[in-house]
Parts: structure tokens; sequence; C-alpha cells
């Protein structure tokens, strides 16, 4: 089968971000804008979001309905204008070699469109990603002014806009290029019969190919499987939920490997390793890690809301990889003034018991959302001689909550978010500390639960 090995180039973009592909002859220009949709983080591979055009040949070619209709039989920019799904682009590609095509005309992003080679020998009646560089721009980013402006901040920590931008970068699903995953959605830009006859397959299923790769994933041939494990277990631990995506970026970056969502599948899948998966109180589903304890969440997709557009805390590889082990957290002053007080006050010679009572309250601010409900808990479990050593209790509490790894903030500690973006973050709602630690029994509870004292931790 006759197609195109095209590299596509955004102009105008520092890094440079491309794309190598292959695409079956007999494309109409539509076919050839679905394409790049996909390859990209554009979002208008189906529906209009926004149109394109390509000035080529005395034609502007278009599916921009507006300008189809008005200039129906006339020219528009000194060019006939003509519908994008109608003319195919070999004659136009083979003659030219080039061309640019140029996508929402209020950004106005330019591709440079390139013919590398003409083959004979690809078989799909579809498109194939081949290779690409770069996390391309997203959509209503500003174009390529608006992109390197948006890169600053969205690579930038510090910056007073990072959260808002990070969040907006999510909601617009500008995600790194995943090569493998952008081929599983090129086999719906089908517009030929693939001529399996000339594939080495298995039920259709690719063996081996020039150009795609095998659809057979053999688990042995993949490297580091028992550290992809141990990735799995620290990623659930740490975020309690990750998509693969995520997971697959986290991995790859930190070890400077290809690992795709193909293999992490069949590792995950495979009896031995799952074992080890659910051993560790980590499960997998088709798009995510999710840690057990999710088991007893009755509103898994409000968690979900909730966390979307917060960035991730990740820790350098040998930081992350500790949090292999359920119980592992990171040590700070506020826990160890805690301990030091449970062992003065109520347990001076157990430390078994003080290391039990810390890990559990780490553990429930870790999953629990509700910082009273916890702080509560804790307190009702130990009888305080006044109000004075319950709020020196309370203000060490806010301290440790405020400076623990939390999953709804995607291993973030409040105070992190806090310092990076102050008016887009509402911290920890205060406790209030009593002078003379006295109050009364109709007054508002310490705790912060609105209650008052005698409703709640004065029971």
């Amino acid at each position: 089968m006759k197609a195109y090995k095209l590299t596509l180039t955004f102009e105008d973009i520092e890094p440079p971000v491309w794309r190598s592909l292959i695409l079956p002859a007999g494309a109409t220009f539509n076919r050839l804008h679905e394409t790049i949709q996909r390859v990209t983080n554009f979002r208008s591979e189906m529906e209009p979001y926004h149109y394109f055009a390509v000035e080529i040949d005395d034609l502007f070619i278009t599916n921009n309905d507006s300008i189809l209709e008005e200039y129906k039989g006339k020219r528009f920019l000194n060019s006939l204008v003509k519908q994008s799904n109608r003319i195919k682009l070999d004659d136009y590609l083979e003659k030219n070699e080039q061309f640019i095509y140029n996508y929402d005309f209020g950004d106005d992003w330019r591709i440079r469109v390139k013919l590398d080679e003409i083959v004979e020998d690809y078989y799909f009646g579809y498109p194939t990603l081949l290779d690409g560089q770069g996390m391309a721009p997203p959509e209503d980013v500003g174009g390529p002014p608006g992109f390197e402006e948006f890169l600053k901040v969205y690579y930038d920590s510090t910056h007073p806009d990072y959260l808002s931008m990070f969040s907006w970068a999510e909601s617009q699903e500008f995600l790194p290029l995943d090569i493998a995953h952008v081929n599983e959605s090129l086999k719906y830009v089908k517009y030929k019969k693939t001529e399996w006859e000339n594939v080495n397959h298995l039920n259709y299923n690719v063996i081996s190919d020039k150009y795609r790769a095998s659809d057979v994933i053999d688990i042995d041939a993949i490297s580091n499987k028992d550290l992809i494990i141990q990735y799995a277990l620290a990623c659930g631990n740490l975020y309690g939920l990750l998509e693969y995506p995520k997971f697959l970026e986290i991995y790859n970056t930190q070890n400077q490997t290809s690992l795709t969502h193909k293999e992490l599948m069949v590792i995950l899948k495979e009896n031995s390793y799952s074992k080890r998966l659910h051993q560790g109180f980590v499960y997998f589903n088709n798009s995510e890690l999710v840690h057990e304890a999710f088991e007893y969440e009755p509103n898994m997709e409000g968690f979900r809301v909730g966390v979307r557009g917060k960035p991730y805390y990740i820790p350098a590889k040998q930081e992350l990889l500790r949090y292999v082990t359920d119980d592992y957290v990171e040590k700070t002053v506020h826990q160890r003034k805690l301990a030091s007080m449970l062992k003065k006050d109520f347990f001076p010679n157990n430390n078994q018991v003080i290391e039990d009572e810390m890990d559990e309250l780490i553990g429930q601010l870790k999953v629990n959302e509700n910082f009273q409900e916890v702080v509560k808990a804790f307190l009702a479990r130990f009888e305080f001689k006044d109000m004075k050593q319950i709020n020196e209790y309370m203000q060490v509490l806010m301290k440790i909550a405020n400076t623990t790894r939390l999953w709804e903030n995607r291993g973030h500690t409040p105070d992190e978010l806090f310092q990076m973006e102050v008016h887009n973050l509402e911290p920890l709602t205060p406790l209030q500390v009593l002078d003379g630690g006295k109050v009364g029994r109709n007054d508002p509870c310490t705790c912060g639960s609105g209650k008052k004292y005698k409703k709640c931790c004065g029971k």
C-alpha cells in the first residue's frame, strides 16, 4: 500500500515540538487534520473546537463553515475556497513536498507538514505515529507567545500563578507524548482496508511489522519489572490514586526509559506481580493505581474531582521509593514533639504505644479529608488534666496536619500548597487557642467543629 512518511513541526516554538508519522495515500485534508489533532494536545479530532486551513496551489482549503458558505465559488485571500473533506492531499503533497497547516485562527498555530518519503510497504488503513519530541501546546493558550509564557509558569512552582496555571493545564489535557496510546487512538482514523495478508499477525494482533510496534508483549523482554512494581507501590502509598499516564511520566523520567502503557498492563496483570501489589495494599484497574483504603470510600469520583488541578509532589527517586512500605512518613520536628509530649504525659515507659498512636494519627491525616474528625478521635483517647493541656496538644496537632503529605493534595503538604499560591488555597481552619486554658461549656469548641464545647470535645 502506498503511504507517506511525514514530519510535522510546530513553527515558532522553543524547545522544538515535532511528530513523525506515516499516512496511507488517499487521505483528505480533513483526515490529515484529524490525525494532527490526535498526535498533539489539540482537541478537534472529531467535532470542530477550532477550525483549520491550508493554503496551497491557489486554494484555500478549510473546514470553516462560515468561510465555506460566504465564499462559495468566490476567492478568499486571493485563493479559491475548497472544502477540506472533499480534497485528497496526495497530488498537492507530492508536488509541493511541504505546506503549512494553520489551526485556530485566533491562536494562529502553524505546523509545517513535510514529506520525507513515499513508501509502498505500509499495509494499515490508518496512520501510525513513528516518533516525536516535546509536549504539544494545549488549546487556547494564546499561540506561540502565550505558550512561551505558559511554560515559564507551568515549570516554576514558586510563581504566584503556578497552581491556577497547573489546574488550567490539566483541564485542557496538557499531556506528555505517549506514542503507544496515540497509536491506539489513530486506529479510528481509518479510511482504507488494512491488508492483513501482508502483515505478520495472529487474530489481527500484530506480531511484527516494519512501521507499527507489536501488539504482543513479551513480559520476559521488559526490564526492571521489580523496580516498576516498587514504583507502583510507592505511588499508591504516596498519592492514594494515580492514573497511568502520570505513573509512566514519573517512572520514565526518573529512569530514562520508555515503558509503555501496554507493557505496564502486562506486568500488573501477571499473577506474581499482581499478588505483590495486593500484599502492599495497592490495586489497579483499567485507568489507575488505587490504594486499598479506597475500598471504604463511598465517593471516589468526589475525590477525583477534589484533587483535579493540584500539582503532584514528586520526590527524587530515592525518597519516592521509601513509600514502598505502607506506613512510611517523613518525620518532622512536630511529630517528634508530640511523641515527647505523649511520653511525658501518658506513656512514660511504653515507646511502642507511642509509636502506634503516632502511626494511627499520621495514617488518618493522610487519607481523611476531615481534619476535625481526626483530631477529635485522637483527643478522645486520652484523659487530659485541663483545657490548657488540650490546647497545647491542639497546637502541635495543627502543625503536624499542615506538614503531613496528604492524598487530597497529591502528596503535597497543606503548607507547601499554601506557599505556592496563598490566594488560591484555603488553609486548614486555625484552631482556637484559649488564654489561660479555660473554656465555657457553651463556648465554641476549640477543635473548630463549629459546635458548642459541651456538645463536642467537652462531652
